[in-house]
């Protein structure tokens, strides 16, 4: 018996602690308003309800810092990606991407690149967050620069980065749900490649259907103009690219994320200072704020981003909703509404659907991908194992479900770093984002086909 079924949690309590934070989270998202409010609100009434059932006050609080301290290395990884877009831009890497993407990039075939080149990225550093502040910035802007509508760019850059770190054997995601549930890293990224690139593959193929029909709308004086503009403003050289690869080579001797984010600013910076010109006061400023370009400026739009501080809103959302996540699971409610959702009755016999509808709903809330790895699994795992299921199936049914919706829906963490670092929220970007859709449709269709009693060889996707 658990800890919460001893303590008497039952379901208007789990639906109270839930259920009107849920509520005031889609209610400000839809109208535009910060979504600081509901969380503090899902924080207290968890913690009410927690408190009623039995748990200490001291313990409920103990859970929402423990959620914020689960949280930190991300927000390191988060405040580092701020940094390194001020200072990319202010060493002009980002603007020497946008000079030569608008001159290579074919407009005819541009959203199909810019998924392919952002899933890439994504899966060379295992990192979402990295590929939307790097290459992503560049891509958005090029795209602005070719008249392509930011929020479809952003879709097409959310869509590669989300698949990248889902197939990345870096991803830290495939780390814990192997730790959680056991089995081989190898043999999990195998299964994430059965699924993911062929709906990487559908999604680059509508991609190009979508820039075959808009080719005949680009501006090409808009992309012009940025050509002209940016050499006045910036030494465009494709030397200025060796940070890139000098990240990309530290990736490679696997170097992890965070040192290798850090000696990249300090080169970038080196650059910024001996190539263009700006004094070490400036770089620190660029790093800490964003970079902002002489005022009037046409391209001030596309290039005052980036900064530590610019995502001071970001983080804070993150840490509010990764507190939520903690209590509810703290108090019980998380896992007594999973059980109830597990015996829906048109769920029965299908437990690779159930996995992935538990991934998707668990993300929705708890606003994060880690506890909605974590909690299914406790319920799963056995059962998985029962049915002849080898470790590494469940791990990609939740990873799967519970990545591309985080990426779809205004409330979760993802979101927020998509936010911060594209300036497009899922509002925006989820009519676009293909491959999400697709990859959730795929594996609700593959779960649904199979039924719990059947026992798969090891090579059955």
């Amino acid at each position: 018996m658990t800890e919460a079924t001893e303590r008497g949690i039952s379901l208007p309590a789990a639906l109270a602690a839930t259920l009107p934070a849920i509520l005031a989270l889609v209610a400000a998202s839809l109208a535009g308003l910060p979504l600081q409010i509901p969380f503090l609100l899902g924080i207290f009434l968890a913690g009410v309800v927690g408190r009623r059932s039995g748990y200490r006050w001291v313990d409920i609080e103990g859970a929402a810092l423990q959620g914020m301290g689960q949280c930190t290395f991300a927000l390191l990884i988060l405040m580092l990606i701020g940094a390194t877009i001020g200072v990319w831009i202010a060493a002009g890497i980002i603007p020497t991407f946008i000079y030569y993407g608008l001159q290579w990039l074919s407009p005819r075939f541009f959203l199909a690149e810019a998924c392919l080149l952002t899933f890439l990225m994504a899966l060379a550093t295992g990192s979402d967050a990295g590929a939307f502040g790097t290459i992503g910035v560049a891509l958005l802007a090029i795209g602005h620069g070719l008249g392509i509508p930011v929020p479809v760019t952003a879709g097409a850059v959310t869509a590669g980065g989300v698949a990248g770190h889902i197939i990345s054997p870096l991803s830290d995601l495939s780390a814990i749900a192997i730790s959680t549930n056991g089995g081989s890293l190898p043999d999990l990224v195998k299964l994430f490649t059965r699924r993911v690139l062929p709906a990487v593959l559908i999604s680059l193929f509508f991609y190009s259907l979508y820039g075959f029909f808009w080719h005949g709308q680009v501006n090409g004086a808009a992309a012009g103009s940025l050509l002209a503009a940016l050499p006045e403003l910036f030494v465009i050289s494709p030397w200025l690219l060796t940070p890139v690869i000098v990240l990309f080579i530290l990736i490679i001797l696997r170097v992890p994320l965070v040192p290798a984010l850090g000696l990249n600013l300090l080169l970038s910076a080196i650059v910024a200072m001996v190539v263009q010109g700006i004094n070490f006061e400036d770089v620190i400023r660029f790093m800490s704020t964003g970079y902002t370009t002489p005022a009037g400026n046409e391209l001030a739009a596309m290039l005052n981003r980036g900064g530590i501080i610019s995502f001071g809103n970001i983080i804070e959302l993150i840490l509010l909703a990764s507190a939520w996540a903690t209590v509810l699971q703290h108090i019980g409610a998380l896992e007594f509404l999973l059980g109830r959702l597990a015996d829906w009755q048109l769920l029965r016999g299908r437990l690779r659907a159930t996995a992935t509808l538990l991934g998707i709903l668990m993300s929705l809330l708890t606003c994060a991908i880690i506890p909605a790895i974590l909690v299914p699994s406790l319920w799963l795992k056995d059962r998985y194992a029962a049915a002849g299921y080898r470790p590494e199936h469940l791990s990609r049914d939740l990873v799967e479900g519970s990545f591309a919706v985080a990426v779809l829906v205004p409330w979760t963490n993802l979101n927020f770093i998509a936010l911060g670092t594209l300036g497009a929220g899922a509002f925006q970007t989820a009519p676009y984002n293909l491959f999400a859709w697709i990859i959730i449709i795929m594996g609700l269709v593959a779960g649904w086909r199979r039924q719990a009693v059947e026992v798969i060889s090891n090579d059955r996707p």
